[in-house]
């Protein structure tokens, strides 16, 4: 299901028309950020419907889905990273695949944390702040990114939103933006 939805994310942007909705949930472009962004993402919504659907213990699910997000998105940029360094190239296939597995293990671990007979229920109030920071850096990489390769995209040479482009949400953005 999170290889599910972060599919139709990876779209969100241009389907929604460009709104600031549609770039903050959705990928701008082709950087690896953005496809972090998207699983990222696409972990916390499913994380929401399995806590709604079937209500394991919130402190240690909490804790567990923080921890196995950020394992997701590490291991996918240390992954993508460590293959195209020996490739020189991104291979589809590859990228696919990888993300199915990484996505099974990041479930597994979080799994594993949510089902130990250790007390992780006292890392609950870590786990939401670890949450806060995912979204966070969503909303501000996205509009704001750092001119680093992660978030360059390698199609265009160009970071985050494209704002040559118009955009039907910028005066939301400019709104939080002055927050």
């Amino acid at each position: 299901m999170v290889f599910a939805i972060a599919s139709f994310l990876h779209f969100l942007y241009p389907l929604s028309k460009k709104t600031v909705m549609g770039a903050l949930l959705g990928s701008v472009n082709e950087s690896v950020w953005e496809h972090i962004k998207v699983f990222a993402i696409a972990y916390i919504i499913w994380a929401m419907v399995t806590l709604l659907w079937s209500r394991p213990p919130l402190r240690e699910f909490v804790w567990a889905k923080a921890v196995s997000v950020v394992a997701l998105c590490l291991s996918i940029t240390l992954f993508f990273y460590f293959y195209t360094g020996l490739t020189g190239k991104p291979i589809l296939c590859v990228d696919l695949t990888a993300s199915l597995v990484l996505t099974f293990l990041a479930h597994l671990l979080s799994y594993k944390i949510t089902t130990s007979h250790t007390n992780r229920g006292r890392f609950f109030m870590t786990g939401v702040m670890i949450l806060l920071l995912v979204f966070i850096m969503i909303l501000c990489f996205t509009y704001y990114p750092p001119q680093i390769p992660l978030f360059k995209d390698p199609v265009t040479g160009t970071y985050g939103v494209p704002f040559t482009m118009e955009d039907t949400g910028a005066a939301v953005m400019d709104i939080i933006h002055l927050l």
